[in-house]
């Protein structure tokens, strides 16, 4: 195999299982379902408008390539009992972000079922588990109500707004640190 350099990296993303979703590695097969939902002008509001399916196929190759890179990044998320995809979430961080991010998307049809928090509290406990971060944020547009009613469903902090951060304006900043979290989940 001439012109390869370096050795092949294995790249290992942990799956996480709560009661109706599952959280993994990303598939081939989810680039479709993933870029209807990046298609989609609701879902993807508060998110910089829609997108097709090359900007999804790039998206998710960065999605992937974090785990790689810094040994956390966003999953996959399943139906648990249909096997159905239905967004994304974890854990995210970029140059300028004032911490590591819990973020979720979850497709429209499925709203306002407690999916995204779901998600968000798996993907906070899994990063205190395994991450040394004393502290994880998230910072929704003003506007967005339903991840503001997430962040404070998970008990998450207000702190205060941000104008920017990195590509995002006029955000909520919220935030939860280790110790709170471990109290609010009894461990």
């Amino acid at each position: 195999m001439s012109g390869l350099s370096g050795e092949p990296t294995v790249l290992v993303v942990p799956t996480v299982v709560t009661d109706r979703l599952i959280l993994r590695c990303w598939r081939p097969a989810d680039i479709d379902p993933y870029a209807a939902m990046n298609a989609d002008e609701e879902t993807m509001r508060y998110l910089n408008g829609p997108f097709d399916r090359a900007g999804t196929e790039r998206l998710i190759t960065h999605l992937a390539g974090m785990w790689v890179l810094l040994g956390y990044g966003m999953w996959a998320v399943e139906d648990k009992a249909t096997g159905e995809f239905l967004g994304r979430a974890g854990l995210y961080y970029a140059d300028g972000w004032p911490g590591v991010e819990v973020a979720v998307s979850i497709r429209r049809d499925r709203w306002r079922q407690g999916l995204g928090t779901e998600a968000c509290r798996a993907s906070i406990t899994w990063g205190f588990t395994t991450l040394p971060v004393d502290e994880i944020i998230t910072f929704p547009n003003r506007d967005n109500a339903g991840m503001n009613g997430v962040a404070r469903t998970l008990g998450m902090v207000f702190q205060g707004e941000a104008s920017a951060i990195g590509p995002w304006r006029d955000s909520n900043l919220y935030s939860t640190t280790r110790e709170k979290w471990a109290a609010a989940i009894g461990s």
